[in-house]
């Protein structure tokens, strides 16, 4: 990259990003980490601890929040911008500056080992990386990328500048918006755990017949899967972000930018409302309804509906304050118990 610290702020002017801009007019050549910037660098400092690395290095640009800037007041040389929300800025002018041309592989535009049913059209600035099996009448946006290996079975529809990263799989018949990033190993829209049982506990397996619909700007985490509904659709609205080794059974609905840490899983025919969180390891019984901003942490094994926004904890499920209270109170059990026993010895 090269830009003058100028044209960055201008081009993110509609974001807002910036309260205030110091000192020179510098060249920007890259983004490192703090630790190893210089010359020609711009950084993005959120925290005390970091402040002593631009101090020492001094970088050509930093990005930093109204608590820290006036540590930087001795950089007169340094370009310095001040913002509400540095990780936002962070993400943004890396994705435009610094990430990833996942197009320049080396490969055709159109890899010659791609097996793609006759019945496909592919836009003229959709990639299609080796190995990639599109079956028939699938229907893919415009700028999309499909690399090595995906598995896109019939009837899928894939909207506008998506990136499915190889060995994905996406089943029969389902959904995907647009701007989505569905990483290696995910499998959407495979039957879901469907079966029924005779006299015996012999089971029988239920077709899952209905399909998967996700919204648009969703990043599907590496080796998540997505279980097709039985009937109708498993719905993942827009903005939502799962990490790895997510699981969603089928006939779930996921509101709008919820986010998902590795290793939830959510059971079959559960209602998420907007912006629910579930930290690592969240776990939820089938058939629930959670409502809109609810945070889950600490492991949090949810068997019941959760009506109220609030930030939840462990197993039985908490409001946060309490799972403090009560852990506490559990971590002296052993002395409890002992003074408990003394005062029944001695009645």
């Amino acid at each position: 990259m090269r830009k003058q610290i100028s044209e960055i702020v201008s081009e993110f002017s509609e974001w807002n990003l910036f309260q205030q801009q110091l000192g020179p007019d510098n060249l920007i050549t890259g983004m490192p980490d703090v630790k190893e910037c210089g010359e020609g660098d711009l950084v993005f400092i959120e925290s005390e601890e970091f402040v002593k690395y631009a101090q020492k290095q001094i970088p050509s640009a930093i990005i930093t929040n109204e608590k820290l800037v006036d540590q930087f007041k001795d950089l007169t040389n340094t370009s310095i911008l001040v913002s509400d929300n540095a990780k936002l800025a962070q993400a943004l002018l890396r994705q435009s500056y610094t990430d990833r041309n996942i197009r320049e592989n080396g490969w055709p535009r159109i890899h010659d080992s791609a097996v793609i049913h006759e019945s496909v059209i592919i836009p003229e600035n959709v990639t299609i990386g080796p190995g990639a099996v599109i079956s028939k009448n699938v229907a893919i946006g415009e700028n999309s990328i499909i690399m090595a290996n995906v598995v896109i079975e019939e009837d899928v529809k894939i909207g506008c500048d998506c990136i499915v990263h190889p060995n994905a799989t996406i089943s029969y018949e389902c959904v995907i918006g647009d701007r989505c990033i569905i990483k290696s190993g995910v499998v959407i829209g495979m039957e879901g755990f469907g079966f029924a049982q005779d006299a015996q506990q012999k089971s029988y397996r239920v077709p899952q017949l209905g399909n998967v619909v996700i919204g648009n700007d969703v990043v599907i985490g590496a080796n998540c899967t997505i279980d097709r509904a039985t009937f109708h659709n498993t719905i993942i609205a827009d903005g939502c972000k799962f990490d790895t080794h997510v699981h969603i059974a089928h006939n779930c609905q996921i509101g709008e930018d919820c986010l998902f840490v590795s290793q939830c899983g959510i059971a079959g025919s559960t209602v998420l409302g907007k912006r629910v969180r579930c930290s690592g390891q969240t776990g939820m019984l089938d058939h629930l309804t959670i409502a809109d901003d609810v945070t889950f942490v600490q492991r949090a094994g949810v068997i019941n509906d959760v009506k109220q926004p609030g930030i939840y904890a462990g197993h039985p499920l908490q409001p946060l304050k309490k799972w403090f209270k009560n852990t506490a109170v559990l971590k002296q059990l052993e002395q409890l118990k002992k003074s408990v026993d003394a005062i029944e010895k001695n009645t």
